[in-house]
């Protein structure tokens, strides 16, 4: 029902196992929806806030022909929210969004707020609305600096790391085969709220809580520790190798490729050992470290590897590394890890009924919250374009009438 001053009340919704249950979250990105589906997933009420007649970008990635208006990639990232049309650039659908704000305990984008501030949707002036709101907004450098405006996409965020020094083989740079820039961005921005919001519950006041996607992507490697004291021992390029203990690459087998990464003279040996292979044990040249070193490795060993494993099987390679307690394990396909009984044990796949693709399989939420040795994985389908307009709107007090006028004008 609505409140005195017409914005939609808070209502009280079960926590069925869903941990952050009683939060409820704005969400206006588009392209990159994934802080919302962290939020969503773990049981917040998030409202997707999206252009009419168009949407999120994100509906339209992954789509492979005109007969397909909606891609799986919807599917996944957008589902559990709910999905409200409103024209941001209309003042109209400006003071509606400011009319939610009193029911909302975060809002989230992934753009400059300064945009957002241009359309009076700042910061400053919707804490005057609602002082302990969180405002978390994800850049691809940051709202400052000379690079605050530089169009991005993940390739160029990792190269301006500093990273690609030591990714890749030694003839060319290469980024990692995923964009963990925006990952990793949402996952601090989501952890940055989440504290502030624990803040705001005592001081009563809300904050902005700005991410970086290049910065966020820095702080995952321990290569600044060294780095930023001035000591260059960067390791350039090596592939899959490690600088100081190998080998640590990947093997084709006789069906497919398997990988191995041995990190002490132990394990190493243990390898040896159940490979049968003595020339490779103690008391040879290669038993100990500086003789497995990147200074040393490839040449004569990475041959002798690459050779052995040829000769034998994926399961042969696995069995071995198991029996050895060597780290080690196949290559997998996506098709295989479906199938892996690793996958089953932690219940990682759920099934979906989404309502343009029909039941689909999605990866599930890794944290897993037991109780009773039972986890509410399930997730609601990704809803249509606007699907939740009317019912959000009538909730702030508007009747049927005005509603269908907002939607003859555009705004919803």
């Amino acid at each position: 029902m609505p409140s005195p001053d017409g914005s939609e009340q808070r209502k009280e919704r079960p926590n069925a196992m869903k941990p952050l249950a009683s939060l409820r979250i704005l969400d206006l990105t588009d392209g990159n929806p994934y802080p919302g589906s962290l939020f969503a997933d773990y049981g917040a009420e998030v409202l997707k806030i999206e252009p009419p007649g168009r949407g999120d970008s994100i509906r339209r990635r992954g789509t492979t022909g005109a007969d397909e208006p909606e891609g799986l990639y919807q599917s996944y990232y957008n589902r559990s929210k709910r999905s409200v049309a409103l024209d941001l650039t209309r003042n109209a659908g400006q003071e509606i969004l400011r009319r939610l704000i009193p029911t909302c305990d975060m809002l989230v984008v992934n753009v400059p707020e300064s945009r957002l501030a241009a359309l009076g949707l700042g910061y400053e002036r919707l804490r005057e609305i609602n002082p302990k709101l969180i405002y978390g907004v994800l850049t691809p450098f940051g709202e400052e600096g000379p690079w605050k405006d530089l169009p991005d996409y993940d390739l160029i965020v990792m190269a301006r790391t500093g990273l690609l020094e030591k990714t890749g083989l030694p003839d060319k740079p290469t980024r990692i085969g995923s964009p963990l820039s925006y990952y990793y961005g949402a996952w601090h921005l989501t952890a940055g709220m989440m504290a502030a919001w624990l803040d705001a519950q005592d001081s009563g006041q809300g904050r902005k809580v700005s991410v970086s996607c290049w910065q966020a992507i820095c702080s995952i490697d321990d290569t600044y520790v060294q780095g930023l004291q001035g000591l260059n021992v960067l390791p350039k390029r090596i592939g899959n190798g490690f600088p100081t203990t190998n080998p640590t690459d990947t093997f084709q087998c006789k069906n497919g490729w398997f990988a191995l990464s041995i990190g002490s003279d132990a394990q190493w040996l243990a390898f040896a050992a159940g490979a049968g292979r003595d020339d490779w044990g103690e008391g040879t040249v290669y038993a100990h470290d500086p003789a497995r070193s990147m200074k040393h490795y490839f040449g004569e060993l990475d041959e002798q590897l690459r050779d052995y494993f040829r000769t034998i099987t994926i399961e042969e390679a696995d069995r071995i590394c198991r029996e050895a307690m060597v780290p080690g394990g196949p290559c997998n396909t996506v098709r295989e890890l479906i199938d892996d009984e690793q996958v089953a044990a932690r219940s990682m796949i759920i099934e979906v009924d989404d309502p343009v693709w029909g039941r689909v399989k999605q990866l599930g939420k890794p944290a897993k919250f037991l109780r009773d040795d039972q986890d509410d994985d399930a997730a609601a389908p990704a809803p249509a374009l606007g699907a939740h307009t009317d019912p959000v709107l009538a909730a702030m007090g508007m009747g049927e009438p005005e509603i269908a006028e907002l939607r003859r004008q555009g705004v919803v």
